[in-house]
């Protein structure tokens, strides 16, 4: 029982001799150093040395100066070889093992201890070895702190009365009283004085290596990749800490990548340019951050685009590098698709554009040679003339492959918007803004719960980001952008207000179209609205602009919920279906009253010439509105055909053909266009429109205008009470 209670009054005592090494290394080594420091064996080390140094030192002026050396050297001697094989052995020990309280305890006992025993042999208290008391105490607090000065300022007060004493009492020999108040003034007074500033440096470096774990937390709990490293021996770099999110971008696990090479976060083929990356960077310190594009592996092997930043900072006493990583696999790869996407809406907008306007060259020259045709009665010039109509022809047919081409290079994976999109679009917007000058500000509003659009975020990038580049440009100085995306009646309203110079009025039909601008002088295609057009169009949507000069723009986009490109849009009225069986033709001799409207003068003219040449009678409109205007004061019903334009101002030719099937009026429609291949016209069918590609020949028109009228007629019979008065 005894020798139980005695074991554990032995583990009680272990236990409080352990707690009391632990505190001293934590609270006295570890103050100004870390456990892994290299600086904190140097700073032992040295201190070693000096003792060494000042020993030796020490002996040789105790063996010049003190009168009581040679009657005292048989204990002396012995005493200070102790003390240097002490420190000697030190050296040894410290590389082993720098952490040991022991030896930080004992190092300044040994020290004060021959000192004052050197004090004893020079005479006691007034010897000049009274001096390394306060180097001793200077050396503590300048390596380790305020806890060895004040360890080392109680030993040397303790061994300064001491030697006192015995220089009083054993050697019988006065003490000199004013010196010794001096001498332990300054142990307490310098020493204090130290403490003080020692307590600022300490405060200071402690709010640092808080700041230094509050950076390594954020650092390790952050989304972006991080590692640090520095160079090997041999000067190759190596990994010293890696983040939890470096997982996302390396194949390898992170406990498997401290002390590895960089090369291991990237392709083998790309692994040599790394390390060279990280190897410069330390070799020359002085340098601004570099980056490097690499391609890497992530977790599941699939492969990555990263982005690669590194700085040099000094971090704990020593220069290391810090390298981020970014992951721009998917940017890059939005990127592209929205550069092939704009590209191929730019080509698609340019070749409709050069389409349209050569159709209608080729429908005025064309028509002009029928006409002149018809009334030559010469064979051979007529040859000539049906030459020219048929290279015409020949042209209409490479320009609508030219354009079928550039239209199916322009298709693009349609996928569904909605409320689950708000971050994408919020990226979208926040892009836009980094592009901005300085001197605009751009305001955005996202509606929390959006529709269900059927159109790939691809063309909604392209949409926002040429509406707020063309309202930047439109700031000639200091503005405002405002953008809203809302849900609007079951619509998608993109919304892009500024308030710059504005658009002139009698501009505003013409913004729309290809090629043309107003800033030509400032490199402006005039592609921007037209390809907008083509994509709100494409998706049965509408695009509608306010402006006023001097005051600013508002461009609108509606956008039908799930009414994906092409579709019906049931929201519209349905009309009858043409009959099933074949129809017949109106009588080739008789002659109709035909409304003919184009917005283009010359097509327009050559149209009304060769209706007329037929035996027709014709009216002529510039737009929709102009045709509902003369439909509204001739009567609704006055005429046996209206044959129209499809793009144009103000009306265009289905919301012309829309607004009359909604009255009622069922007139047979020719639609002839240069945009045969508009997605739009595909629900023309659906209101009794025919639509024919310009140019059109004579032949064909007449065959067109006889068809179309004869099934006008036989639905009149089959419905005698919609026939016309």
């Amino acid at each position: 029982m005894r020798l139980a209670e005695q074991g554990l009054c032995l583990d009680k005592t272990s236990s409080k001799v352990a707690v009391l090494e632990d505190y001293i290394v934590q609270h006295w080594l570890l103050r100004h150093h870390r456990p892994d420091d290299q600086s904190l064996i140097q700073s032992q080390v040295q201190q070693v040395k000096a003792r060494l140094l000042f020993g030796l030192g020490g002996l040789a002026y105790l063996y010049l100066h003190a009168p009581l050396f040679a009657s005292n050297k048989t204990w002396f001697l012995p005493l200070s070889a102790a003390y240097l094989l002490y420190n000697a052995c030190s050296i040894w020990f410290i590389k082993r093992k720098p952490l040991s309280a022991p030896r930080t305890l004992s190092g300044p006992l040994f020290d004060f201890a021959v000192v004052a025993c050197a004090m004893l042999i020079d005479g006691g208290h007034t010897s000049g070895m009274y001096i390394m008391m306060v180097i001793i105490i200077f050396g503590n607090a300048f390596r380790y702190g305020n806890a060895l000065l004040l360890y080392s300022q109680v030993l040397g007060i303790i061994f300064l009365a001491l030697t006192s004493i015995i220089t009083l009492g054993m050697l019988q020999q006065d003490i000199d009283i004013t010196l010794l108040f001096w001498q332990l003034l300054g142990l307490i007074i310098i020493p204090l004085y130290m403490y003080l500033i020692g307590d600022k440096a300490e405060r200071a470096l402690q709010s640092q290596g808080q700041a230094e774990e509050t950076t390594m937390r954020l650092i390790d709990q952050g989304p972006l990749p991080v590692f640090a490293f520095d160079l090997d021996a041999q000067g190759n770099a190596r990994i010293l800490y890696a983040n939890e999110a470096i997982q996302t971008v390396a194949k390898h696990e992170k406990s498997t990548l401290i002390g590895a090479s960089p090369e291991r976060l990237c392709l083998p083929e790309d692994g040599p340019l790394f390390n060279n990356f990280c190897q410069q960077l330390l070799r020359h310190p002085d340098t601004q951050p570099r980056t490097l594009y690499v391609r890497g592996h992530g977790a599941e092997h699939q492969p990555l685009r990263l982005l690669c930043t590194a700085t040099h900072v000094r971090w704990r006493e020593r220069n290391i590098g810090v390298c981020f990583i970014q992951d721009i696999t998917e940017s890059e790869a939005r990127r592209e698709r929205y550069e092939a996407t704009h590209k191929h809406g730019y080509m698609s907008a340019l070749v409709a554009g050069v389409v349209h306007d050569f159709r209608n060259v080729l429908t005025t020259m064309i028509g002009q040679a029928e006409v002149l045709q018809m009334e030559i009665d010469e064979p051979a010039l007529r040859d000539q003339i049906e030459s020219i109509i048929e290279a015409g022809e020949r042209g209409s047919t490479m320009v609508t492959h030219l354009l079928t081409l550039a239209q199916s290079t322009a298709e693009v994976d349609t996928e569904v918007i909605d409320s689950n999109h708000s971050e994408a679009l919020e990226r979208i917007i926040g892009i836009a803004r980094l592009q901005l000058p300085p001197k605009i500000t751009l305001h955005h509003e996202i509606d929390d719960i959006l529709p269900r659009v059927s159109i790939s975020l691809v063309e909604i990038e392209q949409i926002l980001l040429n509406l707020i580049n063309n309202a930047a440009q439109a700031i000639e100085d200091q503005g405002q952008i405002h953008i809203e995306i809302k849900n609007l009646h079951d619509h998608l309203l993109l919304q892009v207000r500024d308030d710059g110079i504005g658009i002139a009025e009698q501009d505003l039909p013409m913004v729309t179209k290809p090629f043309w601008t107003s800033r030509r002088e400032k490199g402006g295609t005039g592609l921007g609205l037209a390809m907008i057009e083509r994509i709100v169009r494409s998706h049965r949507g509408r695009m509608e602009i306010e402006s006023q000069p001097g005051k600013g723009t508002c461009i609108r986009i509606l956008l039908p919920a799930n009414a994906p490109a092409g579709a019906k849009n049931d929201a519209w009225p349905s009309t009858s279906d043409a009959p099933s069986h074949s129809p017949t033709t109106a009588e080739p001799g008789n002659s109709y009253d035909i409304l003919l409207v184009d917005d283009a003068p010359e097509v327009l003219a050559i149209h009304a010439a060769l209706v007329q040449k037929l035996g027709h009678r014709t009216s002529t409109a510039r737009d929709g509105k102009q045709a509902l205007a003369i439909l509204a004061r001739h009567g609704e019903n006055a005429f046996d055909l209206i044959i129209t334009d499809y793009r144009m101002p103000e009306m265009d030719g289905l919301e012309l053909a829309i607004e009359l099937r909604q009255r009622g009026v069922d007139t047979p429609i020719l639609m002839i266009t240069a945009y045969g291949e508009d997605h739009r016209l595909r629900e023309a069918g659906r209101y009794g429109v025919t639509v024919l590609r310009k140019p059109i020949s004579l032949k064909e028109l007449h065959t067109q205008i006889l068809r179309v009228i004869g099934q006008a007629q036989d639905r009149a019979h089959e419905n005698p009470h919609n026939a016309h008065p």
